[in-house]
């Protein structure tokens, strides 16, 4: 099967559109959301919508806790603070149904899915060196763990004991077979690795095989659509910058 994993829309709704185009063009199987559908962008409710049709399984992300109530904004910087109050009240009663009841983590097969990180996925922390996995590594049972939430895509493999960042955009693991993976795919919305095109994963069960991509989607738009709503402008600016 062929699998595709989205993660970090934040109602950026060009980005989203743009992916699934790209996932339709390659005859995907299913797709799985990692959470984080809503926050900064100007088109919740549509994305929520969309989601909820398209993806197999939606996971909850902290801006959706935080949106729906199930999360205060203690730890969001004023810039979040202001979007994700925006949202809240522009949010569906039925859409805020639908992300608060998504789960934190989802196991299917030999992956696992989570927004945040394994080890404790309710505290929102965040996977920033080859430490830090390392430590996650041992809180799945899995071959291979999914995540969102830094924006930013990467793909880190441990081998028995060495642990290091797999520099290609794809990776086999057929014949490999203590080869184990954590893998960041990155966000559709709000990239922030320095390259403004959004990102997503596929995972390939047959070949063995995961692969990032990255599609262009009509940033001028989603930057004007924020603007007439009044967000921030380092929200708006940052999405060009991909940052």
């Amino acid at each position: 099967m062929k699998l595709a994993f989205i993660s970090d829309i934040h109602a950026n709704l060009e980005a989203l559109e743009s992916v699934l185009a790209d996932i339709d063009s390659k005859e995907i199987d299913d797709i799985y959301c990692l959470g984080d559908v809503v926050g900064y962008g100007a088109n919740p409710n549509e994305c929520v919508e969309i989601v909820s049709k398209r993806c197999k399984s939606v996971l909850l992300g902290n801006h959706d806790a935080v949106a729906t109530g199930l999360l205060t904004t203690q730890h969001f910087n004023v810039h979040a603070r202001i979007a994700i109050e925006w949202t809240a009240g522009e949010l569906t009663s039925e859409n805020k149904k639908f992300l608060a009841a998504q789960p934190l983590a989802k196991t299917v097969d030999d992956f696992t899915m989570v927004h945040a990180t394994p080890y404790q996925p309710g505290m929102w922390y965040y996977i920033t060196s080859l430490e830090e996995a390392y430590f996650n590594f041992q809180s799945f049972d899995t071959r291979i763990c999914l995540v969102g939430h830094t924006h930013i895509p990467m793909i880190i493999a441990l081998d028995e004991e060495e642990i290091y960042v797999h520099q290609d955009k794809s990776i086999s693991f057929d014949e490999r077979e203590n080869l184990r993976l954590l893998i960041n795919i990155g966000s559709v919305g709000q990239p922030r690795d320095r390259h403004p095109e959004s990102s997503y994963g596929i995972l390939d069960t047959g070949e063995k095989k995961f692969s990032l991509y990255r599609v262009p989607y009509d940033i001028a738009k989603t930057q004007s659509k924020m603007k007439k709503i009044k967000m921030p402008d380092f929200l708006v600016n940052r999405l060009a910058e991909g940052r």
